[in-house]
């Protein structure tokens, strides 16, 4: 038997190998190995491939995808392809042959191994024999003895004089091992528990570009899933080891995950829209590097702050999560049955409209539920006010104006104190159709578009409302009733009730990002110092794991502090000396003022004052469900310059690695849960 050249797949029936490529001129990339065994299985029916994120039709030779806006790339099966070498001849791509010439090719294959075995007739016909190849008629395929190697090979018909210059491609038999990235991992973990939308931020006009080297949300929720999958592989991997060790069953394999992109650029930045045509024509044509960051950038904050894009981009994300839904439960019917859920996430301005998103859902939940009463009291997890309130009839009007304060000034249901929803022209009725399990904020400026819309007194008017109603259910008629009980908290409510409909929620951020803000001190009486708020903990999965080299860090800024105000004690003696006689002549004003307050003339309200009341009490922020804080900051690395790290800090969100580990905590299934109960 004579030795083949270019012969990968030696098996009697060769499988199909089905190729994909995005369009002509593209080189032709292989599906994943389980993917084309199921189309090779399917008998020409559509089937769902890559995990469910999009459907095969080897009919019309397409690929559509599920979940993100994409064309449809093209999908070709073939058996034997064209070896086409480049310049350097060290390299080459494969060039699928189509069905029909792939039949023919292997036709002539197997004629020329019958006639080179030891009941053959020999090789001397065979090597005359040639094929013409229907999908290039002007190339035809013969079979070419060189030395002792046997080769298929794919030549011009008409030959040039002693074949001087004739370009000729060998053909190879089969595509060979080929391997997918990611596609061992994703197909040793167990069934989709979780779904996590994805709302992308600032820029994705220009990172979305072909020639942009940031890469897409696509592309970085692509990397994600992979970096997700092999850490849940391979710790589980490691429990099995355990498991094995100690001759114990071995654990169920880990749940998946999906990330399902929302994307709102391309829907409000239509080329043929006249507020892009607008911006294009007034565009200087000088730097347009620079300019195009200006356009493609920073104008998406800009349109976000004008109520009629305001209210487009909420339109497009909440009907994009809509849809997405329900395909998502069309793909997995099964996945509600199974205890699925899903979870929000918002990069950079995405999560500003993920916060006006769920301001939406809130607003539509509370519309018609009643408030407390002494049968029902509304449950406020948080301590209670200085002040003891007995009667609402001062805060009727104002708690009459809470109604719809998801909406901003300007609009049909104003507010004179503000809002802490988003901007619009009208009241939006359509939601997203369930309440997330999770939220979480990436790299987020709420905090600067809180303050901008003047949500610091709606949130401080509330805590008010909620003193003042839980007061009313303290039985107490008069001011020298024996104390109230103590089953009633009479301590003051420090952080503010409101709340989003959401299991948890996170804002977390680079310490070194210039585009991230806080949300917690929002939520805290406008008089509170800014050196009493809460420090914003430390990023970890379970909360607990502190590297050591940032635990060290955080003992010598205690120390500091502590050192630095003994230190500076003698030489701040004499200003606070004066502050002390300040205060003393501010409190006999305001004593004189009181006693002079019936003669008739309206008194001006005095604003409580919140300074100290947060020293040494734990703050518990019920802003998300189960989570009892908010900022979470990333953990320096051992060498770290804020400057430096401002460059990468907003676009690295996806890929650390503190982020990846705390999303895979949080997203664990029953079965994991009570896997690493017992394991701990």
């Amino acid at each position: 038997m004579p030795n083949w050249e270019g012969i990968e797949d030696t098996a009697t029936m060769l499988p199909r190998i089905w190729l994909t490529r995005a369009k002509d001129g593209d080189v032709w990339k292989p599906l994943r190995k389980i993917d084309c065994k199921a189309l090779n299985e399917s008998r020409g029916e559509e089937i769902l491939i890559d995990g469910g994120r999009s459907t095969a039709d080897p009919k019309n030779g397409t690929i559509r995808f599920n979940f993100v806006d994409r064309p449809a790339t093209k999908l070709m099966a073939a058996t034997w392809f064209t070896k086409e070498e480049k310049k350097n001849q060290k390299e080459f791509t494969l060039q699928p042959l189509p069905e029909l010439d792939s039949w023919q090719v292997e036709l002539l294959y197997q004629n020329a191994m019958s006639a080179s075995s030891s009941l053959g007739e020999g090789l001397e016909d065979i090597l005359k024999e040639e094929i013409v190849l229907e999908s290039e008629p002007m190339y035809k395929v013969c079979v070419i003895k060189n030395g002792g190697l046997l080769c298929m090979k794919k030549r011009p018909r008409k030959s040039s004089f002693l074949g001087i210059g004739e370009v000729q491609y060998s053909l190879q038999r089969g595509y060979g091992q080929y391997t997918i990235e990611g596609e061992d991992d994703e197909n040793a973990l167990g069934d989709l528990t979780h779904a996590v939308f994805v709302i992308h931020g600032i820029g994705e006009t220009m990172w979305s570009k072909e020639d942009s080297s940031v890469l897409s949300t696509n592309q970085e929720l692509d990397q994600l899933r992979m970096t997700v999958n092999r850490k849940k592989v391979v710790a589980w991997r490691e429990e099995c080891k355990k498991c094995e060790k100690q001759k114990q069953p071995f654990p169920p394999p880990p749940n998946r995950i999906e990330f399902l992109p929302i994307e709102w650029y391309d829907k409000v930045r239509s080329p043929t829209h006249s507020l892009v045509t607008s911006l294009t024509a007034v565009t200087l044509s000088s730097i347009p590097a620079l300019r195009s960051i200006a356009n493609d950038v920073v104008f998406d904050v800009l349109m976000y702050l004008t109520p009629e894009y305001c209210e487009s981009i909420l339109q497009v994300v909440t009907t994009q999560i809509i849809e997405l839904y329900s395909t998502f439960q069309r793909i997995n019917p099964s996945f509600i049955a199974r205890g699925g859920k899903f979870s929000l996430v918002g990069h950079s301005l995405g999560s500003v409209i993920l916060w006006d998103v769920l301001s939406i859902l809130k607003d539509k939940e509370e519309k018609n539920i009643p408030k407390g009463n002494k049968n029902d009291p509304i449950m406020i997890d948080v301590p209670a006010s200085p002040t003891r309130v007995h009667s609402l009839a001062t805060l009727e009007k104002e708690a009459a104006t809470m109604g719809n304060q998801a909406y901003a000034k300007g609009t049909e249901n104003d507010s004179k104190h503000g809002t802490w929803g988003p901007c619009m022209r009208k009241k939006m009725l359509q939601t997203i159709p369930f309440t997330p399990d999770m939220t979480v904020f990436l790299g987020s400026p709420i905090g600067l578009f809180l303050s901008l819309r003047g949500a610091h007194p709606v949130f401080d008017e509330m805590r008010a409302i909620a003193e003042a109603e839980r007061a009313s259910l303290i039985p107490c008629d008069n001011e020298e009733a024996a104390a109230p009980p103590r089953v009633f908290d009479v301590s003051p409510i420090i952080c503010s009730p409101f709340s989003l409909p959401t299991g948890a929620l996170y804002n977390i951020f680079h310490p070194s990002d210039p585009v991230a803000y806080r949300i917690e001190p929002m939520l805290l009486p406008e008089g509170v110092d800014r050196d009493e708020f809460p420090a914003p903990l430390f990023l970890s999965p379970d909360g607990k794991s502190v590297r050591l080299h940032v635990k060290a860090r955080q003992v010598g800024d205690q120390l500091f502090k502590q050192f630095g105000s003994l230190s500076s004690l003698f030489d701040k003696s004499v200003e606070n000396a004066a502050a002390a006689a300040a205060a003393a002549d501010a409190e006999a004003a305001r004593k004189k003022a009181k006693a002079g307050g019936s003669n008739g003339k309206e008194k001006t309200p005095e604003r409580p004052n919140f300074s100290g009341c947060i020293k040494d009490r734990e703050c518990s922020f019920r802003l998300g469900g189960r989570s009892t804080r908010v900022d979470f900051q990333l953990q320096p690395g051992v060498i770290d310059n804020e400057y430096l790290s401002a460059v990468t800090a907003h676009s690295s969100y996806f890929s650390n690695e503190d982020i990846v580990d705390f999303i895979i905590f949080n997203t664990r299934s029953y079965d994991e849960k009570c896997v690493s109960t017992s394991v701990d």
